[in-house]
């Protein structure tokens, strides 16, 4: 071959291999914002956690975490799965949990759009609990000061969860969410600053990452009771500060009282 054209084909070969890396790159930083648990590399390091401990089923392929703290975690995801809805608008996906037959709670940007639209779960044993049918809304109740709301429907729901009120020493936590609508996925995660539940009305939490899709989602015990709401996550680009806030049981229980 001409070594003017080789040296073509190399540089040709070079700039394609750029173009493909930086397409992934910008893919790589969309799904960063849109859904962090789904960016490339947290796709290689899920692989490598299933190549070296095989899932056994849908749930354990999906568990975002090096595990759950909590024992008898399937059948506790599917208690809590049961209870959780996604909550659509025109703009947003969010999630929201049953406090009672027929009332949600769940955080407020949640519900922040038009178009509100509730789905019911669909949990099956050994599987991952998907968006199911809708369920029609009564009204909604946004609190003004607190980034916190609830949903009144006109049907009651079978499965609803205690609100927490007493942690004790436990620090461990469950989150169930759904990305991107998709599935209702399992998170871990622990209490910080403990002292804030009973002087705030928040709950501080940690080893989870808030993603697309938890938010308005439920924080709950090892016990199968509502620590709180997923609100926000803090310091998102600081590993080592990042930390989940959500609103706790005992606020959910003063303003719902307020509602009847």
């Amino acid at each position: 071959m001409n070594p003017v054209n080789k040296e073509k084909n190399r540089r040709t070969l070079y700039s394609v291999l750029i173009i493909i890396v930086g397409l992934i790159a910008l893919q790589n930083q969309r799904l960063s914002v849109s859904d962090p648990e789904d960016t490339y590399p947290k796709r290689i390091k899920r692989a490598i956690r299933l190549l070296i401990t095989p899932a056994e089923n849908e749930l354990q392929r999906h568990l975002i975490g090096k595990g759950i703290a909590c024992e008898e975690s399937e059948d506790l995801y599917r208690k809590v799965a049961s209870a959780t809805v996604v909550i659509q608008t025109d703009n947003s996906v969010g999630a929201g949990v049953f406090i009672a037959p027929r009332l949600i709670a769940t955080a407020k940007h949640v519900v922040d759009g038009r178009n509100v639209r509730v789905l019911l779960p669909s949990v099956r044993e050994q599987d991952l609990a998907q968006p199911g049918k809708s369920i029609p809304i009564a009204s909604i109740h946004p609190v003004a000061s607190l980034d916190l709301a609830f949903v009144t429907t006109q049907v009651p729901h079978r499965s609803w969860l205690k609100l927490e009120r007493n942690l004790g020493r436990e620090t461990s936590l469950m989150i169930v969410g759904h990305p991107g609508g998709k599935y209702y996925a399992l998170q871990k995660a622990r209490i910080k600053k403990k002292e804030l539940l009973e002087s705030s009305n928040y709950v501080v939490f940690k080893d989870n990452e808030i993603f697309f899709g938890n938010s308005g989602g439920g924080i709950f015990s090892c016990e199968g009771n509502l620590v709180g709401v997923v609100s926000m996550m803090s310091n998102y680009d600081n590993s080592m500060l990042k930390q989940g806030i959500g609103i706790n049981a005992a606020t959910l229980a003063q303003y719902a009282q307020k509602l009847g």
